[in-house]
């Protein structure tokens, strides 16, 4: 997955209060503490489905800022204008809107990516998620052998554990 350049968002960009960063770390956490208390929580698959679910977001943004920008291309000439001048056209700001996103879910991406390693999957499901994350954040494109490498170990350990269980 390729980073986008940062672009520098307006200093009220982000209202008070939690970062969408400390949300996801919060939302990864929760149940190292939950677990404490109720039966015992596999938290590779919180972190899993939490990175996979800002993957796809990243994913349909980046497919919705592709359409934008040729369309500014097309009816406004956009790529020819000054970086002033793109920021002036008023059909221009969703486009710059779906660009801090695109950042934060970057970020908050990276976040995980780091956290991932550390936790032990207890389950098969937790396993799973972790394979699923690696088949997905490494580039088909640039690494074809070992993503190839990920995606079947991930279906030969799908065929082999029977359906339901953890």
């Amino acid at each position: 997955m390729s980073r986008r350049p940062p672009v520098a968002a307006a200093a009220d960009a982000r209202p008070d209060g939690p970062s969408r960063r400390t949300l996801i770390g919060g939302a990864t956490a929760a149940p190292l503490f939950a677990g404490a208390l109720s039966a015992p929580t596999d938290h590779a698959i919180v972190a899993c489905e939490n990175w996979l679910a800002l993957d796809a977001e990243y994913k349909r943004l980046s497919r919705r800022w592709q359409k934008l920008e040729a369309q500014l291309a097309r009816e406004q000439n956009f790529l020819k204008l000054s970086r002033r001048q793109q920021r002036a056209l008023p059909q221009a700001q969703e486009l710059y809107q779906i660009d801090d996103r695109l950042e934060e879910l970057w970020e908050e991406q990276e976040t995980l990516l780091k956290i991932l390693p550390t936790l032990a999957a207890t389950s098969a499901l937790g396993l799973a998620g972790k394979l699923a994350v690696a088949a997905t954040h490494i580039c088909k494109d640039e690494n074809e052998e070992d993503h190839h490498l990920i995606a079947s170990i991930l279906r030969d350990f799908k065929a082999m554990t029977p359906e339901g269980a953890s």
